[in-house]
């Protein structure tokens, strides 16, 4: 019923579409293969920059990076500013102790901070948050005027409410007309 001829030619179609199929396959096979090692090749790539950077600091390099950073915000809290008598300008003398705390919030962009602004006993409550209030806004726009940012520091005026020192005396009432600060976010990550 074939004939030979016939036969030969269906041979051949079947052969040669078989070969085409199976050529077909392993050129897309290496194509994925291909692919698949070039982006296995590329995420690791990725991970071994992203370990690099991250990783190429020791513990003991991260925990002195930290203990330095606390010290430095310790230092930054604890150095009050202080005012003379029913004044809110900066003194001259407390510039450079502001000029520290701007290169503090220039090192570490992402801290904010609050000032408070406090007063003697003299006067009433009502003069004395007023007054505080007008020492902490000089205080941060004299640290503004050295390039930190408003949207970073927050003030608040406790007038005569927390005294540094409660005896009634000069020395005390001295110590008491400051303005103090506080960290109240954006501690960097890895450094609480």
């Amino acid at each position: 019923m074939f004939e030979i001829g016939n036969f030969k030619k269906f041979k051949f179609v079947v052969v040669g579409g078989a070969l085409l199929l199976t050529v077909g396959c392993a050129q897309q096979t290496v194509k994925s293969d291909e692919s698949v090692a070039s982006a296995s090749a590329s995420a690791s790539a990725s991970r071994s920059g992203s370990m690099t950077k991250e990783g190429s600091m020791t513990e003991a390099e991260r925990r002195l990076k930290r203990d330095a950073f606390k010290r430095s915000l310790r230092e930054f809290q604890k150095a009050p500013v202080y005012f003379d008598f029913d004044k809110s300008k900066v003194r001259p003398d407390m510039r450079p102790v502001l000029d520290r705390k701007a290169q503090f919030l220039h090192d570490f962009p992402s801290v904010r901070i609050q000032v408070e602004g406090h007063c003697d006993e003299r006067g009433t409550a009502e003069y004395n948050i007023a007054l505080g209030h007008r020492r902490a806004q000089q205080t941060k726009d004299y640290l503004v005027s050295l390039g930190v940012s408003a949207s970073r520091i927050d003030t608040v005026s406790y007038g005569e409410e927390r005294p540094a020192d409660p005896r009634s005396q000069e020395l005390a009432w001295a110590k008491n007309r400051r303005a103090m600060f506080n960290a109240i976010g954006g501690i960097p990550t890895g450094m609480n």
